[in-house]
């Protein structure tokens, strides 16, 4: 019996033997790719085998070892923000001709529960950003807030330029009809902040400057960092930033067209196409493509915009990517100044009232190029490199407000003025930085060092006339609008009396050099940090090119965040981030043309922020909860006067704090009820001003409490699959205007206040195979309300009622 057991035994090692040799085998090196859950790449991923270098996975995803392996071999794959996944490569699961494809999760969600919600076409989770490749992971580990939308949320809400997403930002409200918004308390446009565009500094306004709204058909999703953002992107306005991310070339053949009518005789069209343009697929494109014709619910203010988007992404060798995207914005139409309030009368007037004269006109043209290079150098480090071009044309003719009345405290004859303009600005920026990753078991490092440069300049045959009066006959008599008048004259231009002194208050050139080091740690899966420090060189010159006279200013700028997991659903956070503004060289050397007794100076803020980001529903809904508190120094605002010599009026308030609380939910309670929901108290508060009376105020068009949700829900399983709806409404409580109304016997300035609002809008859609169909109807109960503005001369109303029905084919 001992025998028989001991031949068991005997033929039970031989046949594990075999059995082992039979599928054990040495390859040459081995290669694959890593993706996300919704099946996009992920890039930074550190890939570890036995005692080989740990490499990193490229912008596609992709990997690749070189030196031989034998099978089967255990391959380890972490990155911040993402579950730690080990997985055994065997002869059975390789295939040297599609390598190993790997998936990685965020936090502790299931491959299961992933495989039938991750994010696609219906849904609004979006679970990571780049941030232009100065923080790469979850958006659950970054210590600081961000509110965002997704490119199927924008299709839901039919959304054209990004200020109709505004109400779905937490802590973020439409100031004006222009690219004006306000973050947490401080306005974001034109001089007082840039938008981004994929990381980069671009052109003010995106290059549409600040009347226009840069448009959304080539935008995949819409970020804004709350907080000062100096320590990443330089002189940026301390309530956020917003960095617009374009849609990227794809692999796969695809392609989408939509058309849609709507309310005051609107007609869109708009066109998105891509995929390989060879059978290796190392030469991608995409293009988008779109139209707009509208009249606008604006007396004399129709529009016509084009929009032109290729880009390009090239793979001519692993470990090489180039980059290459051209957008062409073209735009003719009217400059729209707001309504004219007459006798403080909110409501008084109908919101089509426009003060422009039917001659008038608007032409610009937008031209941005941009480059990027992704370079493997070793497989733990890499080079990224990027440049991008904007050059920005317009052609004004407008006959607008001089923001003051002529008769108060009536208020019922608006000062008027007639201004011609032709300007080409140019934009340059270039941004590099070296990535590095290096860990251990528990211990990772994701470094950046990088140089930022940015350069902006007007044309020296830039020209802005001004006239404020008219001649009638031998009389030379002031321009004015009678707002009680039933009709109003139409004024030949030659008539008008030209300023002696044609000069014009363009933007300071100037070259900002920008250099940062940055050290994203992981510790033990549970503790997250981020350590950076920028050292900022900001160089001004004067706007009059003729003239030689500049300045230079620099300042250091710390940054530091945390993020621990408390448990797989919830995760704490705490961020310090230093900001400030340069002033412009006109400021400092001819500060008494803006109304100023003394040079300005550069401003300053900081701001403290804490809170929690959870994941329910399976961690597809996010939601974050934080505590914030800023403080600003020397901030410099328009006071709404002009000089006589055409130069607008400047003060810089001495000090003052924006504090509150902002809750933030987005993603998908069930793989067909999608929710978008924000709540914002915002305490504003200035705390030393040279104004009478400004002390103690909130900050203009700063509302202490704003609220907004969308919902909508999809039938998938009944019969009514296909059918959806949407809903959503908005508050936005009162705000204070930029100008003071009026003062007090005692000389003591007082401001009045916009009025709060509530507005609600609701869709249909019906999804069948690939045709998609939606109805949405805006401002359903037709309220008059006033988005925001500078005074009683400029209000800006928001939307009547109005109706979009669209039709779109994906292929």
């Amino acid at each position: 019996m001992r025998l028989i057991k001991n031949l068991r035994h005997i033929a039970a090692m031989l046949l594990i033997l075999f059995s082992t040799d039979s599928f054990s085998q040495t390859i040459s090196g081995f290669h694959g790719k890593v993706m996300q859950a919704n099946g996009q790449p992920l890039q930074g991923v550190i890939v570890s085998v036995n005692d080989q270098p740990a490499i990193q996975t490229k912008a596609d995803g992709s990997y690749r070892f070189l030196k031989p392996v034998q099978l089967p071999v255990e391959i380890q794959f972490s990155l911040v923000g993402y579950q730690f996944r080990r997985i055994t490569l065997d002869a059975q699961n390789w295939n040297p001709n599609t390598g190993l494809f790997v998936q990685l999760f965020t936090d502790q969600v299931n491959v299961e529960e992933i495989s039938v919600t991750g994010r696609r076409n219906n849904s609004y989770l979006i679970n990571q950003t780049e941030l232009g490749g100065k923080f790469s992971g979850a958006l659950k580990q970054l210590p600081q807030s961000v509110s965002l939308v997704s490119r199927e949320l924008m299709e839901d809400r039919q959304a054209f330029v990004i200020t109709e997403m505004v109400q779905d930002l937490a802590g973020v409200n439409q100031a004006s009809s222009y690219d004006d918004l306000t973050i947490r308390g401080f306005n974001s446009g034109y001089a007082t902040g840039f938008r981004l565009l994929n990381g980069m500094r671009s052109g003010y306004g995106y290059g549409t400057s600040f009347w226009r709204t840069p448009l959304t058909a080539n935008l995949e999703s819409i970020e804004v960092l709350k907080g000062p953002g100096a320590s990443l992107f330089g002189d940026i306005a301390p309530g956020g930033t917003i960095n617009l991310v374009t849609k990227k070339p794809m692999e796969e053949r695809h392609g989408a067209v939509a058309f849609s009518l709507g309310s005051f005789q609107t007609f869109r069209s708009t066109l998105d196409i891509g995929g390989g343009l060879d059978s290796s697929k190392r030469i991608l494109y995409r293009l988008n493509v779109a139209h707009e014709d509208s009249r606008t619910f604006r007396d004399n203010n129709s529009r016509k915009t084009i929009l032109i988007a290729p880009s390009f992404t090239f793979k001519p060798i692993d470990g090489t990517q180039i980059d290459v995207d051209v957008t062409y914005d073209k735009f003719d139409g009217f400059l729209d100044r707001g309504l004219g309030i007459r006798n403080d009368d909110f409501f008084g007037q109908p919101r089509s009232f426009n003060v422009n004269q039917p001659t008038d006109f608007m032409r610009n043209n937008f031209l941005t190029f941009s480059g990027r290079l992704t370079q493997q150098i070793t497989p733990a480090l890499s080079l990224h490199a990027s440049y991008m071009k904007s050059i920005y044309k317009e052609e004004l003719n407008e006959f607008r407000t001089l923001n003051t009345y002529a008769n108060p405290p009536e208020n019922t004859i608006m000062n008027m003025r007639f201004q011609s303009k032709q300007a080409t600005d140019y934009t340059d920026n270039v941004v590099g930085y070296l990535r590095y990753a290096l860990g251990s078991q528990g211990h990772l490092h994701h470094i950046v060092l990088g140089m930022d440069y940015a350069q902006y300049a007007g044309d020296k045959n830039n020209v802005l006339r001004e006239a404020r009066s008219r001649r009638e006959g031998d009389t030379e008599v002031p321009l004015t609008i009678d707002l009680n008048a039933t009709t109003r004259p139409i004024y030949d231009i030659s008539s008008l009396v030209f300023l002696p002194e044609p000069s014009f208050p363009f933007l300071n050139p100037y070259n900002s050099y920008g250099f940062y080091l940055q050290d994203q740690v992981s510790i033990a899966d549970r503790l997250h940090l981020i350590l950076g420090l920028r050292h900022e060189y900001y160089r001004s010159s004067s706007a009059d090119l003729q003239s030689s006279f500049s300045t230079a200013q620099n300042v250091w700028l710390p940054r530091a965040g945390l993020t621990f997991v408390i448990n797989p659903q919830v995760n704490y956070f705490a961020s310090y981030s230093k900001g400030y503004i340069p002033v412009g060289a006109d400021f400092i050397y001819n500060y008494t043309d803006y109304g100023a007794d003394r040079p300005f100076v550069a401003e300053d803020s900081y701001q403290v922020e804490s809170g929690f980001k959870a994941g329910f529903f399976q961690n597809q809904l996010q939601t974050e909860l934080s505590v914030f508190h800023i403080a600003r120094n020397n901030m410099l605002l328009a006071t709404g006067a002009q000089s006589d010599a055409g130069f607008p009026v400047y003060r810089q308030s001495g000090h003052v704090i924006s504090q509150g609380v902002e809750l933030d939910l987005r993603g998908q309670l069930s793989r067909e009820f999608q929710v978008m929901a924000n709540y914002t108290f915002n305490h504003t508060e200035v705390r030393s001003s040279n104004l009478v009376g400004e002390e103690g105020q909130a900050l203009s068009n700063a509302p202490r409490n704003m609220a907004g949700a969308w919902l909508k829900y999809l039938f998938s399983e009944t019969k009514l699959r296909g059918l959806g709806m949407g809903v959503g409404v908005n508050y936005v409580d009162r705000r204070r205007m930029d100008n003071a109304a009026r003062t007090d016997d005692s000389g003591t300035m007082i401001w009045d206040q916009w009025p709060a609002y509530t507005v609600a809008n609701a869709a249909l859609y019906y999804h069948v195979h690939r045709l998609r169909v939606s109805l949405n109807m805006n401002n359903i109960f037709d309220r008059y309300y006033y988005l925001g503005g500078f005074d009683y001369t400029r209000g800006f109303v928001g939307t009547p009622r109005n109706f979009m029905f669209s039709i779109g084919y994906n292929w």
